[in-house]
């Protein structure tokens, strides 16, 4: 593992993400990584819970977009997972299908594809210094796709169009006002206390656990999940001149770097009327 770090503890499996000197930005190879440590805990009969934390300031700052800019401006090759193109599925992701419990310990900035696992996850504890950004939809998205279909079950309506049509974003109190998160804690306590909630889950019984996982999240899919899902498959075509912009800021991420794209994305945007 080069991005992840893993880590047992009895029935529990610690996972960190592991490029803090990019905001654990999650590349392709993270990503692989990440899955490839749920699949082998899936498999195994002792392992009951999992707890996804990180090493830094911050939790992540979701895609990494140098990567996406490489790959889309600057002739890379881009890489895949399971022979799909890494950064837009169309499906729900890996961690929506993992049948034992995950418990999510966040701090400092949360990116919109960082967002995807918590959406997923079981119980997320937040630093009171997280920020659940969206502020990337800023730039251009279509319709909230694969693992974004879960947002409405997360949010009443207003909240997702504030963060989705218009690159919102929150703090960790509104997050637990609108049971986003299951706790807030003082920073640095947040990863004892999801280790505190995984060993409760640690004591189930483990047919038990993945039963009612499976079943409860079956019912979110009958529920119109797999439906949402599938809408996020219709593409949608940006017009021209949002096609250009979109260039126009991948262009600027690969030879000025993500800080000065992000400085001029949020130009002229009041960070309060963008907060949820």
């Amino acid at each position: 593992m080069t991005c992840v770090k893993v880590e047992r503890r009895a029935r529990i499996v610690m996972i960190r993400l592991n490029r803090p000197e990019k905001m654990n930005a999650i590349n392709s190879t993270m990503e692989n990584e990440f899955y490839s440590v749920l699949a082998d805990c899936d498999r195994m009969a002792d392992v009951s819970c999992v707890v996804l934390t990180a090493e830094g300031a911050n939790f992540s700052s979701g895609h990494d977009v140098q990567q996406v800019a490489a790959e889309t401006i600057g002739g890379q090759e881009p890489a895949t997972i399971q022979g799909k193109y890494w950064v837009h599925t169309g499906d729900l992701l890996p961690p929506w299908r993992f049948s034992k419990g995950l418990v999510v310990a966040t701090k400092g900035y949360v990116g919109p594809h960082a967002n995807t696992i918590l959406l997923a996850a079981d119980v997320v504890i937040a630093a009171d210094n997280s920020r659940f950004s969206w502020e990337e939809s800023r730039v251009g998205v279509g319709a909230p796709y694969g693992p974004y279909a879960l947002m409405p079950f997360h949010f009443p309506i207003r909240v997702m169009k504030q963060l989705w049509m218009t690159g919102g974003w929150m703090d960790a109190q509104t997050a637990r006002q609108l049971f986003y998160v299951n706790r807030v804690v003082p920073l640095g306590q947040e990863e004892q206390t999801a280790l505190c909630f995984a060993e409760q889950i640690a004591r189930m019984e483990i047919g038990d656990l993945v039963a009612n996982k499976r079943g409860t999240h079956r019912l979110y899919e009958a529920a119109g999940l797999s439906a949402m899902v599938d809408v996020g498959r219709d593409p949608y075509v940006p017009s021209a001149e949002a096609a250009v912009a979109k260039e126009h800021h991948l262009r600027l991420i690969h030879e000025k770097g993500v800080r000065a794209a992000v400085r001029e994305r949020d130009t002229g945007w009041d960070d309060e009327v963008s907060k949820v």
